[in-house]
């Protein structure tokens, strides 16, 4: 092999680490450029560490590391200046929609089965036309557990 081959760069010795591939940590846009001096020394004071941040207009985008400090570096900005972010994976909720329920059933009635069915944590809407505003026979089910919710849509029907 030769020499020059095995150097290693000076960028190797960064103390900066790199976001792990496939982590799906969003970026934080933060408004105003001005003060990220104070704001990164902040970050810093907190220990909360990011891997790159660049300037993206009037904002600077932050990208941390981990899911922790993502959510730490949220929290701070929460009180001290606004921002703009999507959120994480596994924070999101899954989503369903159960078609051929009578439009007369209740939400509370399909929250009730949804909760003898296991699904304890489930939000339950009933969609409505955009037009008239009168209720339609669909009903959007929000949760935490998507094994859950793939079996009811496998069902495609709750037990009344």
């Amino acid at each position: 092999m030769p020499a020059a081959a095995t150097k290693k760069s000076p960028r190797a010795a960064r103390t900066i680490v790199p976001p792990m591939a496939g982590t799906g940590v969003p970026p934080i846009n933060i408004e105003g450029t001005a003060d990220w001096s104070s704001l990164s020394r902040m970050m810093n004071s907190k220990g909360i560490q990011f891997s790159k941040a660049r300037t993206a207009g009037t904002s600077v985008k932050v990208f941390t590391n981990t899911p922790a400090d993502y959510r730490q570096l949220v929290a701070l900005l929460e009180s001290i200046k606004p921002f703009f972010t999507y959120q994480l994976k596994e924070d999101r909720m899954d989503q369903r929609v159960i078609r051929g329920l009578p439009r007369e059933m209740s939400v509370n009635d399909n929250k009730e089965d949804l909760v003898s069915q296991g699904i304890a944590d489930a939000e339950v809407q009933q969609m409505t036309s955009r037009t008239t505003k009168k209720p339609l026979p669909l009903f959007l089910v929000k949760t935490k557990m998507p094994e859950k919710l793939a079996e009811i849509q496998r069902l495609a029907m709750l037990t009344v």
